[in-house]
């Protein structure tokens, strides 16, 4: 059996996520944030995700990750298929789950050295 050490060379990684905030190590947050090459910044576009546009997406993708993950809030909501279909000509995979879950599918593929980014709503 071969062991490996885990070693996560982002700056920001997720503590815990709880409804109505996200905890950083960097802080901690009550508004949408976006993970990308790890940095984390406050979310520009829709404050709730039922108001999210592929605009928005767009404008926060400076660099074309393989996947796209959206957290929706303390419960799961389905991403419009218009959004999806858009992305996915891009050659981006997006996956929008429950925040909680985001949370913890952004860190695994954050320690696999992925090109991921993240938008979670809190």
């Amino acid at each position: 059996m071969l062991l490996q050490k885990e070693d996560n060379k982002t700056s920001v990684n997720i503590r815990a996520y709880q409804p109505g905030e996200i905890m950083l190590n960097v802080g901690r947050f009550s508004e949408a944030i976006f993970l990308a090459d790890g940095n984390v910044t406050t979310f520009s576009g829709a404050a709730k995700f039922e108001n999210l546009t592929i605009e928005e997406l767009e404008n926060a993708l400076v660099e074309q990750p393989e996947v796209l993950i959206i957290g929706t809030g303390e419960k799961h909501q389905i991403l419009p298929m218009s959004i999806t279909q858009c992305l996915n000509e891009k050659g981006i995979a997006v996956e929008a789950m429950a925040s909680r879950q985001a949370c913890h599918t952004y860190q695994v593929l954050v320690f696999e050295q992925r090109r991921i980014c993240a938008l979670i709503y809190p």
